[in-house]
């Protein structure tokens, strides 16, 4: 039994159990509203947050959590008669006030859970590949992680764990949990490249068509290292506007890529930083590959990144 059995054992029963709540607003309908950043957002966010953190703060009840949707009073009477609706249909009991749960994030602690309830909200309005992220974090350092990838490569809804030290492991259509490894892919050219779908820049397809990349998959949400950790994919890329992201988008992905074997660097091959609620980076993107290409793809970009028009 591992240090945190506990915590992974809890983290795959969560994302698992708001997989079906996010899938319940997909067949049921849902409203997208916009955010004061005008990002989009929609009620199965905010059901599956509310859902996440009511079974963190019950189970770890001295631990922070970080979540990204905190605009409750986007959850009008009609909002909240929906999400009471999917809680009942999904046998949810015992969280009596949304509002005050979605925007609870608990004391200060040295344990924090990041929670991401749905990562791709735009390919989630389009019926396209998203993700539901939650990541441990002590001290600044990832010690577990668990993605749920609905319709995972039409092999069923796939859940993916990591645990620092302890390897990384996946279970696709309900199987059981397997050892998970990176490619062995060493050539470049033949190479697999995952990268965004709505928020990519230029540059990115520049860059594969440069070093003569043809196969590219372009989709949201952390789906795509997940495609790096199991070998579906051999690397991606993510341009970041500054210096510094939400957590919550990248600290899931980043353990789980690492522990598949692979590597996962800023543009610099600096390590990710977690600090509270960002993701510290010394240069502009995120490179994730499966360790064998990435000197070469951060060379490249680093000798080519600033001739590149972004």
């Amino acid at each position: 039994m591992s240090e945190y059995s506990k915590e992974i054992s809890i983290a795959i029963e969560i994302v698992k159990k708001a997989s079906e709540i996010t899938e319940w607003f997909k067949k049921s309908g849902f409203t997208i509203h916009k955010k004061q950043d005008k990002s989009p957002v929609s009620m199965a966010d905010f059901a599956s947050q509310i859902y996440i953190i009511s079974k963190l703060k019950e189970i770890f009840p001295k631990d922070q959590i970080m979540a990204e949707e905190n605009e409750s009073d986007l959850i009008d009477d009609e909002a909240e008669k929906n999400i009471r609706d999917c809680f009942r249909d999904l046998n949810i009991i015992g969280i009596t006030d949304l509002k005050n749960t979605l925007k609870y994030r608990g004391n200060p602690s040295n344990r924090h859970w990041n929670v991401d309830p749905i990562d791709g909200t735009i390919g989630f309005q389009k019926n396209l590949p998203y993700a539901i992220g939650i990541c441990l974090i002590e001290k600044s350092d990832p010690k577990i992680c668990a993605i749920a990838v609905p319709d995972y490569n039409e092999r069923g809804l796939a859940i993916f764990v990591a645990e620092l030290y302890q390897g990384a492991k996946a279970s696709y259509g309900g199987s059981n949990f397997n050892a998970i490894h990176v490619s062995n892919q060493n050539d470049l050219q033949n190479a697999s490249m995952c990268h965004s779908l709505h928020y990519d820049m230029p540059w990115v397809v520049k860059f594969a068509e440069k070093v003569g990349i043809k196969e590219r998959i372009q989709i949201d949400s952390m789906k795509k290292f997940c495609m790096v950790a199991d070998g579906s994919c051999d690397l991606y890329i993510k341009p970041i506007t500054g210096f510094e992201a939400n957590s919550w988008d990248f600290a899931p992905g980043e353990l789980l890529v690492r522990e598949a074997g692979g590597m996962i660097t800023d543009l610099d091959e600096e390590r990710l930083l977690f600090q509270n609620e960002k993701c510290i980076l010394r240069a502009p993107g995120i490179l994730s590959t499966n360790g064998i290409l990435h000197e070469k793809v951060a060379d490249i970009i680093r000798t080519s990144f600033f001739s590149i028009d972004s």
